[in-house]
């Protein structure tokens, strides 16, 4: 650390967000210098040639991590190369933001955040929807019981086909992702935030999973699932590759067509986002104090910015550095992290026997 900035290590090894990482220290200004470590051994050239005046090249993990300028580590790897990239950096005491899932099971992950919590190390994950601003406002409301008691809820998550996504990636192999697909892949966004606004863990889950996509891969493309959470409060989740390219999307991991959603029905009203639609909610509500005479749009403008997930994905990468500093938990913390991918493997479980799974909600 120089003056109040902060020097921030990239590892980074064949990631679909690397490059918007790489803006993203680029934009913040508190950023003052990037350690750029690539693993798998790619050229450091292009991702310098974004960061300018910050980029610093190393070379293997363990020189970052014997830097004792280095504040934080950034880590956007294959899920099966995370864990070991986190106990590295919890042993050397550096505070990690990590890609989603980070991991091929929850068990691991959580030894990792067992060994983090006893070294008193920061540990989060790239999970920013917490940061948009409608998430923010939803919380406020849900919090001021703007729709009285939650009754249930509903997610979507559906996106681009998977013969636009390379169906060799690394993403629908079970060796390199895990056991799961689109459920821990993209899904795992919403089913963080349904716990997130509702302050509820899931206490119980069953699903249905299946490949839809003729391509042949090794995890599920579309998922239907059932969610009952410690409260009572019942939800549902659908998610799926199931899109053709739409005007304006493209194939990749950057720019595809979309069709998401959040919804919250209460006893006094309820709460509609279509997140893919833009940045606006509608809410109807008779509880005091919140009462409309009608569905109410409410709308957000958000400013361009070319790091991930917008200028909130760059206020949540800078919240993570203030945590990791003050040794504070980091805005999703590792622990979250772990419950979410424990319903993930439930819902998997609940589909290979047809039998309601229980999920631990500590």
């Amino acid at each position: 650390m120089t003056g109040q900035g902060f020097q921030v290590a990239l590892v980074a090894a064949e990631h679909p967000h690397t490059a918007q990482h790489v803006q993203t220290l680029r934009l913040l200004d508190e950023v003052e210098g990037v350690h750029l470590c690539l693993p798998d051994g790619a050229d450091p050239a292009p991702l310098a040639s974004t960061l300018g005046a910050k980029a610093q090249t190393v070379g293997s993990l363990e020189e970052v991590l014997r830097r004792p300028e280095v504040d934080a580590l950034l880590v956007a790897v294959p899920n099966d190369q995370c864990p070991e990239v986190l106990r590295q950096a919890v042993a050397a005491g550096k505070p990690v933001l990590f890609e989603k899932p980070g991991t091929t099971s929850a068990a691991e992950l959580r030894a990792v955040a067992d060994l983090a919590r006893d070294r008193g190390v920061t540990l989060g994950t790239v999970l920013p929807w917490r940061y948009h601003p409608v998430g923010r406002d939803l919380f406020r409301l849900l919090r001021e019981g703007a729709i009285g008691k939650v009754l249930a809820v509903e997610a979507r998550m559906v996106t681009t086909q998977v013969r636009y996504r390379d169906p060799q990636h690394w993403l629908f192999k079970q060796e390199t992702a895990g056991v799961s697909g689109i459920l821990s892949w993209l899904a795992i966004h919403w089913l963080d935030m349904l716990s997130f606004l509702l302050g509820q863990r899931v206490a119980r889950v069953t699903a249905l999973v299946g490949n839809r996509n003729p391509e042949r891969i090794e995890v599920e493309d579309t998922a239907c699932v059932a969610l009952e959470y410690a409260d009572g409060t019942l939800g549902t989740l659908h998610a799926g590759y199931l899109l053709p390219l739409t005007p304006g999307s493209k194939a990749g991991y950057v720019g595809g067509a979309y069709d998401n959603a959040l919804a919250f029905r209460g006893y006094e009203g309820w709460v509609t986002w279509p997140a893919s639609a833009g940045s606006s909610y509608t809410l109807f509500s008779t509880a005091a104090g919140h009462a409309t005479a009608a569905p109410e749009e409410r709308r957000f403008e958000l400013p361009s910015w070319e790091g991930y997930a917008g200028q909130h994905g760059g206020e949540f990468v800078r919240d993570f550095l203030l945590a990791g500093r003050e040794h504070r938990p980091a805005p999703c913390p590792i622990e979250d992290l772990v419950h979410t991918l424990d319903v993930v493997e439930a819902a998997v479980r609940a589909a290979g026997t047809g039998q309601t799974q229980t999920v631990a909600t500590r």
